[in-house]
Parts: C-alpha cells; structure tokens; sequence
C-alpha cells in the first residue's frame, strides 16, 4: 500500500505530526508513505501563466510532480486550522490543480486519474469553524481521485488551546475507525 501524506503545518513535531504520527502506526507495517511538507518542499503555487490553457500539464517544474504520481492508494491530507482555513502553503500546493480544470475545459482532456480513499486531518485552537478547511480539502480530494466520506475518513482535534492533542479522548476513537473503514 502507498500512502501519499500532504503535510501543511510549519511545526515538524506539533499537533498535526502528532496526529499523522498516530495514524501512520494504524497502517501495515509494508506501507509506503511519501510525505510532503507544504513548507518545505519545492511546490510553488500556480502563477496563473495561462501554460495550461493552450498546453498539456503545468509550465512549473518542481516537486508537484510527487503529488501527482498517482500511484497512491491512500491520500491524507492534513492541516492546523488558521483563520477557518488550511495553511497558506497546503492551499498554494491545492491551486496547482488549476492545470487540471484548465485542460479539461480549454482543451478537452480529462486526466485519468486512480482511484483512490481520501483521510483528512484538521487540528486547531480557539473558536475556529473548520467547514473552510473542509471545503477546500474535498475540492483538492476530487482533484487527486481519492474517495472521501466525511462521517468516516475525518479525524480532528480542535479547541486545542484548552484541551492538548495527546489528552484528546476522541482522538483514538476518530482514527482507528477512520483506519477501519479505509484499510480494511
């Protein structure tokens, strides 16, 4: 099984590692997982050259090329929430699906996409709604052709300014039926 992991939090060991830490323990111990940071890896966000509007695929040469393998089985996406919304650098590696949308529309091709099962992570504090953050991730799920069900494959922790991720009782529960229903 190969895993695909979009990583938008700044942190390498906050909540959101915590969290994609836990749920990559539930996987078989085969899994092969390709994670890309949003903050660290070579993915800029679209330019709006127009490239794709008259040609095949997106004039950016970088590391989307990872993302867009289409070999993944399982694609996670995970996030803290700011302001509603996933993190500036996950949403600039989404606008990248532009080239998609454009070539199918301008020139009239579809991209076979495999199918595949979407997961998403969301972490926040405070008040935040994250029906943003949701929004936007299944648009990017349809984008890759993974499978997402929002009763089933979302796992979250939220108000974590007052309740600390690793004392989430919810938290298991959220991820080892997300497991369940996704790898089994």
């Amino acid at each position: 099984m190969k895993v695909l992991i979009l990583n938008g939090s700044p942190r390498s060991n906050g909540d959101t590692k915590y969290i994609i830490d836990l749920v990559k323990d539930r996987f078989p111990s085969d899994t092969e997982f390709t994670e890309i940071n949003a903050y660290q890896d070579n993915i800029k966000p679209c330019n709006g050259c127009r490239y794709c509007w008259k040609n095949v695929g997106c004039a950016i040469k970088d590391d989307m090329n990872i993302v867009l393998k289409d070999d993944y089985d399982v694609v996670i996406i995970a996030s803290p929430i700011y302001m509603s919304y996933v993190t500036p650098p996950l949403f600039s590696i989404f606008t990248r699906f532009n080239f998609i949308w454009c070539n199918k529309n301008f020139l009239n091709i579809k991209k076979d996409i495999k199918n595949k099962k979407g997961i998403l992570i969301l972490v926040g504090g405070g008040n935040g709604d994250p029906d943003d953050a949701i929004s936007i991730c299944k648009k990017a799920f349809k984008y890759l052709g993974a499978d997402f069900d929002i009763e089933k494959d979302y796992i979250y922790s939220l108000k974590t300014d007052t309740i600390p991720v690793n004392d989430d009782k919810k938290l298991v529960k959220l991820i080892e039926r997300t497991i369940e229903h996704r790898i089994k």
